[in-house]
């Protein structure tokens, strides 16, 4: 497991240190508004990225087979081609709107290829988690390290020509490097669990419809949960705060992501190679040390940060970024432990629980923001009253995902695998 999870950290590290020295000349090439299409664009591929498998990427690594597996990635795949649709759908119509009531001149342009990217995004995590299923870490790595090289290098060529959506349009372009350097070697697999195809081996998706029915509706509880304070704050307060908020995500929340996706697969695949009980409450506990640690020493260094330090990394204009990073760090930080970990759920089988907790999550964020809105003084006072609020609520949700994961964990019995 561990040296399974270095060979993928190793690619995330090295995708994200050309994020971080991009970085220091995007911010100067663009403004925050650039950074606002960008969280519209990511907020959208975000969603759509998860919701659009059906969810049967987590079961992938479940069957014993890999035909009852190919079945899994055969509905998955048609999964895919609805979220396409569906995206449109939604997309198309309402680019205009959304254009004037968050201030984004150029999103329109970007809409009309949003639905293939949602679909370019969501069949990479079905190709990632056949990867995981086969044990196979490299390819994995080398996506995680080369499609933020194709992106950053995009956006860097598009300022001059899109100075307000070359950010948008350069992750897009990421996301299609993404998903080709996770295709290679797959096509076979792909093919035989294409959408005209019968499914290989007929019953194995009804007898998982627990994922796209109940861990479905949780994830897209969820994602709306993650993401709704985008679509709130970017409303409320403007483009410039967005574009803020994009670059702390950026910097912290970003590269803490696609180390909890390396993480959450690793694990899984170790949890459902050790046996119930002591064995399996051990591995949990050794995972769990590790990636507090490192929650807890992401949170000390941004917290002991000077305060020009954004506006020294990134120009001046970007001068009080800082306060809102030391804003969230603690949202990002509790974040990260509960998404590297939370594949133990489903180790455990308990994804109604899931469900729940990401009900609880929506309902949070929502009464969070409602009562940062309309009391303030509770947060400390000041405009941000809505975006504490929200941070504090998320912090509460994932405090107690984590507690409910542990006790799952130590009273599971001896579950049917």
């Amino acid at each position: 497991m561990i040296r399974r999870m270095t060979t993928l950290m190793g690619g995330s590290v090295a995708g994200q240190l050309v994020s971080i020295l991009a970085a220091f000349a995007l911010t100067r090439l663009y403004s925050p508004e650039a950074f606002a299409h960008l969280e519209m664009l990511a907020l959208a591929t975000g969603i759509g990225a998860v919701l659009g498998t059906g969810k049967f990427e987590q079961a992938l690594m479940l069957p014993k087979g890999d035909q009852a597996a190919r079945s899994l990635l055969w509905a998955g795949q048609r999964s895919v081609g609805v979220a396409v649709g569906v995206t449109a759908l939604l997309v198309w119509p309402s680019a205009t709107w959304v254009s004037d009531k968050w201030g984004l001149e150029q999103w329109p342009m970007v809409a009309l290829v949003l639905p293939a990217f949602v679909g370019f995004a969501a069949h990479t995590r079905l190709l990632e988690y056949w990867h995981h299923r086969k044990a196979k870490a490299s390819p994995v790595a080398l996506a995680n390290g080369g499609a933020p090289l194709a992106a950053e290098s995009a956006k860097l060529a598009g300022f001059s020509a899109l100075p307000l959506s070359g950010l948008a349009w350069g992750s897009g372009f990421g996301i299609l490097a993404r998903w080709a350097l996770m295709r290679r070697g797959l096509s076979e697999v792909c093919r035989s669990a294409g959408w005209r195809q019968r499914e290989p081996e007929p019953g194995t998706a009804k007898a998982h419809r627990d994922y796209p029915t109940w861990v479905l509706a949780g994830s897209a509880m969820n994602r709306l949960a993650q993401w709704l304070h985008v679509l709130l704050l970017g409303l409320a307060l403007g483009p410039v705060l967005l574009g803020m908020l994009g670059l702390a995500r950026r910097m912290v929340m970003q590269p803490l992501s696609i180390l909890a996706a390396s993480a959450a697969p690793v694990l899984f695949k170790s949890a459902t190679d050790v046996d119930d009980g002591a064995p399996l409450q051990q591995l949990f506990w050794r995972a769990l040390a590790v990636i507090a640690g490192l929650s807890f020493m992401v949170w000390l260094v941004v917290m002991m940060a000077p305060d020009n330090t954004t506006a020294w990394l990134f120009g001046p204009q970007w001068l009080g970024v800082m306060e809102v990073v030391r804003l969230l760090v603690p949202w990002f930080a509790l974040n990260f432990m509960a998404a590297s970990l939370g594949s133990m759920f489903h180790r455990v089988q308990l994804p109604r629980w899931i469900t729940a907790l990401d009900a609880l999550h929506l309902l949070a964020v929502g009464t969070g923001w409602w009562l940062g809105t309309e009391h303030p003084e509770w947060f400390g006072g000041g405009e941000w009253g809505a975006l504490v609020g929200i941070v504090w609520a998320k912090c509460g949700y994932y405090v107690v995902n984590v507690t409910v994961l542990i006790f799952a964990v130590m009273t599971h019995g001896n579950a049917d695998r």
